[in-house]
């Protein structure tokens, strides 16, 4: 079941510093430079502020400003110094942090059902969702350290300077934050939907390539046109609409900023005209005053500004969260009555249980019983109670879309039932680590996955640990599979159907070989091979199924004559 941790009600995220390494430590740094950069605020004000007095009240010459000239230099320098660092620093902390949740969300779906989720919006979410949380960590953070350094050190030398214009910052300064609130709340919902949006079209844009062969062989490819166009132009015009909120938050934001300075100019300018303020000092109060009261505003309207940037990204990161926070160690019936994200009754119950961690036993018998499976938008596949008996080769016969697959994914934890339950031997696989439980399988999916490599490369994939030259060779032969130094690509061009079929096979029997799964799972092994190689394969194939549990998907004779029991589900 899954389990949300609630969402954020603050503008900072937490949990992006407990789940990613060196976010705290960023945080840390961007403390320490607000507080320089700080530093660097107030004293060139101060330096600007006695210059422009001592010039203009004192009728000082340029040779005896001098010094001060190139100590303002010297601060401006360290300024901008200090703020390449923090970004330096940002981004470093950045692509940690997205290295990170990338990784650990990777490891989370190897645990995790596929029922319920699409590869294209889930591929969406892990490349460009994540990227954009370049602006949270590069922009939005060190302006929200900046926000909470940056006018309490200002508000205090004004204070001591000139109390009245620090107690009209004091109080429009709350301003900023309760307008950047506002329309941070009306853009939160904005984001939501331009992320549902990327979704979608992520969602539609892979569909549409997955079934482009399809489509061309039809005559329908041209048809899908106008469908991108419809979906593009929603995309577009929400992303239009984001950015419009926006530059709006930015001018509703500056323009409280600049009533707020204005206030403070015509009460210093009052009272320095009333001679309240007067002289060389009055004048440089005036000018300090003057010269920081902007700088007291600056940090919080960039958090405001910058929050818009980093909203997609907080989007995106909300979606990983979800994903983070699901428990994958069971993989038993879903309750339809829980609401979503609500764990049920029979789930507490599951958690509270330990779980078996040990492999297997050999050959172990495999029971559905009464397992009802589903797909969003479709209907439940019948119901379906099924026995295979320990150490026999059971062979599926039943039509295609009946649901062949969809036992096998779910022997490996890829699919769940909505109700029933799957068992080894009588033990609920809900009770089993699903860790466990696939180190005791070898599964040979109808299209096996391919990477960009050799032959070798793709059947090594079988073995986490690896596996010797000699096992491989042995392994392609006895798939006849093409040879091991011949190139492969990830979408499969380069080789036919059957050809990487055969890859998939000698994947199959190297994790058999090296390992010795009690469990062997084979979806349609032989569906695009000549009757020749068919013969050749199952042939090579018998020694392998002495002594453990097989249960074949296919409708080829061929591998009919080989099944101990047959069955149509």
């Amino acid at each position: 079941m899954t389990q949300l941790a609630p969402k954020p009600t603050g503008v900072f995220d937490r949990r992006l510093l407990h789940r990613a390494q060196g976010a705290a430590a960023f945080i840390g740094v961007c403390a320490a430079l607000g507080a320089a950069r700080t530093a660097c605020v107030i004293a060139g004000a101060w330096l600007t502020a006695n210059l422009i007095a001592g010039a203009f009240a004192g009728g000082e010459d340029l040779d005896s400003l001098m010094p001060q000239l190139i100590a303002l230099a010297a601060v401006l320098t360290v300024r901008a110094l200090l703020a390449s660092v923090q970004e330096s620093a940002a981004h470093r902390a950045g692509a940690g942090v997205k290295s990170g949740l990338r990784r650990q969300a990777l490891e989370q779906l190897m645990r995790l059902p596929s029922d319920d989720r699409h590869s294209g919006e889930t591929a969406a979410l892990l490349v460009r969702g994540i990227d954009a949380l370049d602006d949270y960590f590069a922009r939005y953070l060190p302006q929200l350290v900046l926000a909470a350094v940056v006018p309490v050190g200002v508000l205090v030398v004004m204070l001591v300077a000139y109390p009245p214009a620090a107690l009209i910052v004091l109080v429009t300064l709350p301003l900023i934050p309760l307008f950047g609130v506002l329309i941070g709340l009306y853009t939160r919902s904005r984001a939501e939907r331009q992320w549902a949006s990327t979704s979608h079209l992520a969602h539609h844009f892979a569909d549409l390539v997955a079934g482009l062969p399809t489509l061309k062989a039809f005559g329908r490819a041209a048809r899908q046109v106008g469908s991108i166009k419809v979906t593009t132009g929603a995309y577009r015009h929400r992303s239009m609409a984001l950015l419009r909120v926006a530059f709006c938050s930015a001018l509703v934001l500056e323009l409280a900023a600049s009533l707020s300075v204005a206030l403070v100019a015509v009460t210093v300018g009052v009272k320095l005209i009333e001679g309240g303020l007067h002289g060389e000092a009055g004048l440089q109060t005036a000018l300090l005053v003057l010269i920081l009261a902007p700088e007291a505003y600056l940090p919080l309207r960039n958090v405001g500004a910058h929050y818009h940037a980093s909203a997609e990204g907080l989007a995106a990161a909300e979606k990983v969260f979800a994903i983070l926070n699901e428990t994958p160690e069971r993989a038993g019936p879903r309750e339809t009555t829980a609401s979503a994200g609500e764990p049920g009754p029979a789930a507490a119950a599951l958690t509270a249980a330990p779980l078996l961690r040990t492999p297997l036993g050999r050959a172990p018998s495999i029971m559905f019983r009464r397992t009802v499976f589903a797909y969003p938008g479709r209907q439940p596949l019948p119901e379906l109670s099924l026995t295979v008996p320990s150490g026999q080769t059971t062979v599926l016969t039943s039509r295609s879309g009946a649901g062949k697959s969809t036992l096998m994914a779910a022997l490996v934890g890829f699919r769940r039932p909505v109700s029933g339950s799957i068992a080894f031997d009588d033990t609920d696989m809900s009770d089993l680590d699903l860790a466990a439980v696939r180190r005791s399988i070898a599964w040979l999916p109808q299209r096996p996955v391919l990477i960009d490599g050799t032959v070798a490369e793709n059947v090594r994939l079988a073995v986490p640990d690896g596996a010797s030259d000699t096992a491989v060779a042995k392994a392609i032969a006895a798939a006849h599979a093409p040879a091991a130094t011949r190139t492969v690509a990830a979408n499969g061009s380069g080789l036919s159907a059957g050809e990487a079929a055969r890859v998939g096979l000698a994947r199959f029997l190297l994790r058999v070989d090296l390992l010795d799964p009690p469990i062997l799972l084979l979806d349609e092994p032989t569906a695009h091979l000549d009757t020749d190689t068919e013969q050749a394969v199952l042939d090579s194939l018998t020694p392998y199924r002495d002594q453990r549990t097989v249960l074949i998907a296919s409708h080829r004779a061929a591998v009919r004559a080989i099944a101990d029991r047959e069955v149509d589900c």
